[in-house]
């Protein structure tokens, strides 16, 4: 593929990749009412390369720069039942040749729900969640970047996990997202010239993944590796079909009861349509937990 004909189709990606399912899901263990769990992140990269439709690293011209700050809160509501929010905000700049934009503003807004089946030294959870722009400009213009994609996306999926050996938990997750412009009818095929509406052409669904292992090295310190993995099944004529691997190491501190402070980064291991990106992360968590330490990242510094 030429740089001409990728340029677009890259973009394209480039936007929809900001909106990738992040890394700020916790995992399978629940809340009780009352109890919380709120992190803010902060994260940067810088990205020269990308994975083309057949996943071969190549240059284009194309660079993306993103400064971000993002904060998500988790809380117990019902028994077995805990409510997700997350809202990031970003600084995102895309330079082709002689041509430079800069857009910054918040992202995508999500919200869900984890219903927990089992919440012991092993969690089960069915976990569904939507998120939208929040209020973002979608439509890309020459090379000015946009913040997102500008699709809604409902997905739903099942989460384990598990303590492992006295000293470590290890969580993994799968699941199905929709992203669409329009729930309605969804059209593959061309688009008509005379077509008024484009938006049952944006859509795209796909299989997301994620696992995580942490292993304590003493009472406070923390040691992990966690991937994200985003599969395309099919998609709309007007968005690109999207693979996304991300994976990279985390160290936590846990000070107290009540907060952890942590850095890590991610990096694209394989992909189509999509930037390639080393990414550095660093933040805190506050928290109100029964959990104990082996139930994820959620838990307290308390023994099992």
């Amino acid at each position: 593929m030429s740089a001409r004909i990728a340029l677009p189709t890259l973009i394209l990606a480039a936007a929809a990749a900001t909106v990738m399912p992040g890394p700020a899901k916790a995992g399978p263990w629940g809340l009780a009412p009352g109890e919380w769990y709120t992190n803010i992140e902060g994260s940067s990269f810088s990205s020269t390369t990308v994975h083309l439709a057949d996943g071969t690293r190549a240059g284009v011209g194309l660079v993306v720069e993103q400064r971000a700050l993002a904060s998500a809160t988790e809380m117990g509501w019902r028994h077995g039942i805990t409510l997700l929010y997350a809202l990031p905000a970003a600084s995102i700049t895309q330079r082709f040749a002689t041509f430079q934009g800069t857009s910054t503003g918040f992202q995508d807004v999500q919200l869900g729900a984890r219903c927990n089946l089992r919440n012991g030294p092993t969690a089960l959870a069915v976990e569904l969640d939507w998120s939208a722009p929040a209020g973002y400009n979608s439509h890309l213009i020459s090379i000015a970047p946009a913040l997102g994609d500008g699709l809604q996306e409902l997905s739903a999926g099942v989460a384990l996990g598990t303590a492992v050996g006295g000293r470590g938990f290890m969580q993994g997750s799968i699941g199905y997202g929709y992203r669409y412009l329009t729930i309605g009818k969804r059209d593959k095929g061309s688009i008509p010239p005379d077509e008024a509406h484009v938006g049952r052409f944006r859509w795209a669904d796909h299989v997301l993944a994620s696992a995580d292992l942490g292993y304590w090295m003493g009472s406070s310190l923390l040691i992990g590796g966690r991937y994200r993995g985003m599969l395309s099944l099919s998609s709309g004529p007007l968005v690109p079909e999207i693979d996304q691997h991300l994976a990279g190491p985390l160290l936590l501190y846990r000070v107290d009861q009540r907060l952890d402070m942590f850095a890590g980064s991610w990096s694209t291991a394989s992909g189509k349509n999509t930037l390639h990106f080393d990414q550095v992360y660093v933040g805190m968590a506050f928290h109100k937990t029964t959990l104990n330490r082996l139930q994820g990242f959620l838990g307290s510094n308390q023994a099992p």
